[in-house]
C-alpha cells in the first residue's frame, strides 16, 4: 500500500516503538516530544518486564504481559539485565492475594514459581517466598537503544509539541502520551498519581535483587538497570497524590519536579516510611541510604477489585489514534497492532 505520512505525539517507550515499526514499514514518520526520547515515565520507573506475577487477580492483565514479553524482550535484548535475580513474597498478614492462590494462579498460567527461604527475608513477616522469571531493563541502554535505531531509519524527531494546526498534514496521528497531553480524558477509567522513584544504595547481599512483595500496602526494591543502586518500589508510599480528575491541578510542591533529568534530594521524600516498611520483609535494608528522588506522573487504570493493566487503543477521530498502557511490557505489541491498523488488510 501506498506509504502514510504519520506524525506520532510523545517518544516514550509507546511512540519511539511505534515510530520505528512504522518506518521500517515503509512510512513516513515524524515523531514529536517536548522533552526528549525516553524521558518522562519511560525514564521514571521500575523498569520491569512484567511476566504476570505481579498481577493474580487480573488474568487478562497475565495473558498480555504474557503474550507481550516475547514480542519486547526480542526487540530490545541488548537492554535486558541478566545479572539480577527475583522473587515474589506474601506476608503473614494484610495481602489480597494468599499463598495458595498465588501458587494456583501460577500453575494455571504456567508461570514459573518456586518456593524458596532466602537467609536475608524477615520469616516471622513473610509467610512464603518464591523465585521466580523475570527480569528488569536498563533505561540508558534502551534509550541508546532506540535512539540509534531511530536515526537508522532517519525517523524525523522534532523537541516540541506536536503543531495541532498542521494535523491536516498528516494521514494519521498516533498520539501515545501515557493518558496525558491531547490523550487528556480520552480514557475514563484513569488515575493519576505523582509518582516518586527513589534511588538507594542498599547492602552488598541485597544488591542485583527485585523483591516484590504482594498484594497489598507493601514496600520492597529492584536494581536500577545494571547499576549498583536499586530503587525503593511502594504500593503505599510512592505516590504523593491520586486524583481521577483529569482536569485536577497538580498540587506544589511538585509540579516542578516533574520528569527531572537526574535524581537530586528532595526534603518531602518518603524514604524513610519505604524504609521501615522494607525492613519488615527483609531487615537488612534498613541499611539502606538515600541518594535521591524523581517524580513522574503515574497513569493507571483505576479498578481497585482486579488491578488490571492492560493496553487500550482508542480512535477519538478519523484515524487518530490514542494509545495508553501502565506496562512497558506492551509496547511492541502496541506497535503491532497500531500497524494493522494503518494497514488494514480488508
Amino acid at each position: 500500500m501506498k506509504p502514510a505520512k504519520i506524525a506520532i505525539c510523545g517518544a516514550g517507550i509507546y511512540g519511539a516503538t511505534i515510530a520505528i515499526r512504522l518506518a521500517e514499514r515503509g512510512h513516513r514518520v515524524e515523531l514529536f516530544d517536548p522533552l526528549g526520547i525516553l524521558r518522562a515515565a519511560s525514564a521514571i520507573n521500575q523498569f520491569r518486564i512484567h511476566s504476570g506475577y505481579h498481577y493474580p487477580r487480573s488474568p487478562e492483565t497475565i495473558q498480555e504481559t504474557l503474550e507481550a514479553r516475547a514480542e519486547f524482550t526480542a526487540a530490545f535484548a541488548s537492554a535486558i539485565v541478566r545479572t539480577s535475580q527475583h522473587f515474589y513474597a506474601i506476608p503473614k498478614e494484610g495481602s489480597q492475594t494468599s499463598p495458595d492462590l498465588f501458587e494456583q494462579v501460577m500453575a494455571r498460567h504456567e508461570l514459573f514459581c518456586k518456593p524458596c527461604r532466602p537467609a536475608w527475608m524477615n520469616f516471622d513477616f513473610i509467610d512464603r517466598c518464591y523465585a521466580v522469571d523475570e527480569q528488569i531493563y536498563d533505561p540508558q541502554i534502551l534509550r541508546d537503544t532506540i535512539a540509534a535505531r531511530i536515526n537508522a531509519l532517519q525517523i524525523s524527531f522534532v523537541q516540541r509539541t506536536f503543531p495541532e494546526n498542521q494535523r491536516n498534514n498528516y494521514d494519521f496521528v498516533i498520539r501515545a502520551c501515557y493518558g496525558l497531553g491531547p490523550s487528556l480524558g480520552q480514557f475514563k477509567i484513569a488515575k493519576y498519581q505523582v509518582a516518586e522513584k527513589i534511588l538507594i544504595d542498599l547492602p552488598a547481599e541485597l544488591q542485583n535483587i527485585s523483591l516484590v512483595v504482594i498484594d497489598g500496602p507493601f514496600t520492597a526494591f529492584d536494581p536500577y538497570g545494571a547499576t549498583a543502586h536499586s530503587q525503593f518500589g511502594s504500593a503505599k508510599h510512592t505516590n504523593h497524590w491520586t486524583t481521577t480528575d483529569p482536569a485536577a491541578p497538580m498540587p506544589q510542591p511538585y509540579a516542578p519536579l516533574m520528569n527531572a533529568l537526574e535524581f537530586a534530594p528532595f526534603t518531602g521524600t518518603h524514604f524513610e516510611a519505604m524504609r521501615k516498611d522494607s525492613a519488615l520483609a527483609v531487615p537488612a535494608s534498613a541499611q539502606a541510604r538515600y541518594v535521591g528522588s524523581r517524580f513522574a506522573m503515574r497513569v493507571v487504570e483505576n479498578n481497585p477489585a482486579e488491578d488490571r493493566r492492560t493496553l487500550l487503543i482508542q480512535e477519538s477521530a478519523p484515524n487518530e489514534l490514542h494509545v495508553f498502557s501502565g506496562k512497558v511490557v506492551s509496547a511492541v505489541k502496541a506497535a503491532r497492532l497500531i500497524c494493522e491498523r494503518v494497514e488494514p488488510t480488508s
